[in-house]
């Protein structure tokens, strides 16, 4: 097997960058915060990013004039939905939060996508929302939900995007199976892109202190459980040829 590169499933990337800038960044799938940064990514073909469509639950202005049909559009052109989801500690208004998330599970029930969701102090209505519009292997962003809750994020089918700021909880090595376990960096927009693989390389060592593994075996399961998702979401085609070649 060749040597894998680090595989972040959630970071942000200031679009302006370079095919070049990006080339020391590993594989990155790369949210967006809104529609119009979205229209700026959708359809680059840098060969290790796969670029999403998003609207993160935190941005007032993404949000208040966030157009289904518009994301419609990007969202059929891209492999990736988000950032999307919920957080109830921020001032956006509850009800256009929820209005922006239905319209993304909604597209995703029928043009199934890989689909980063924020759920941030949300994990309850998270837990509704996908109860009442299932979609296939939702990968659930910033969980901080209960042992209870995780277990029935597990059984909807979630999987997990485990950052350094919650690596160490136990959920993730009590309550969440092996094989739904995803790393990331979490990235700043502003942040160096040859920063994003040390940043993932600190959560492998993480995740290997807590789950009792070698560091390279960390690096296999993940890569191996994004293969999993790729391939119950069939979004494989869709994906840079140079990305896509790396899949287990």
């Amino acid at each position: 097997m060749p040597e894998l590169i680090s595989l972040d499933a959630h970071a942000h990337i200031d679009p302006t960058h370079t095919s070049t800038d990006l080339a020391q960044a590993g594989a990155v799938l790369a949210m967006t915060l809104s529609l119009d940064e979205a229209a700026k990514v959708v359809g680059r073909e840098d060969p290790f990013i796969a670029w999403g469509v998003g609207c993160h639950p935190r941005k007032v202005a993404a949000q208040q004039i966030f157009d289904p049909d518009r994301f419609f559009e990007l969202a059929l052109r891209s492999p990736v939905i988000g950032e999307v989801g919920l957080d109830v500690a921020y001032h956006v208004p509850l009800e256009r939060q929820l209005f922006t998330l239905r319209v993304a599970l909604s597209f995703a029930t029928k043009n199934p996508r890989i689909l980063s969701l924020h759920s941030f102090n949300s994990a309850a209505l998270m837990l509704e929302e996908l109860r009442r519009t299932p979609v296939i292997a939702p990968i659930l962003h910033w969980w901080t939900g209960s042992a209870a809750e995780t277990r029935q994020a597990v059984d909807l089918g979630c999987y997990f995007s485990v950052h350094s700021a919650v690596a160490r909880r136990s959920i993730f090595r009590t309550q969440v199976p092996l094989d739904r376990l995803l790393m990331e960096s979490d990235h700043g927009w502003a942040d160096p892109p040859g920063a994003i693989p040390h940043r993932v390389i600190w959560v492998e060592y993480l995740l290997s202190a807590s789950l009792g593994m070698d560091v390279r075996q960390v690096r296999q399961l993940v890569w191996r459980n994004f293969s999993d998702v790729v391939r119950l979401t069939g979004t494989r085609g869709t994906l840079p040829f140079s990305l896509a070649s790396l899949l287990l």
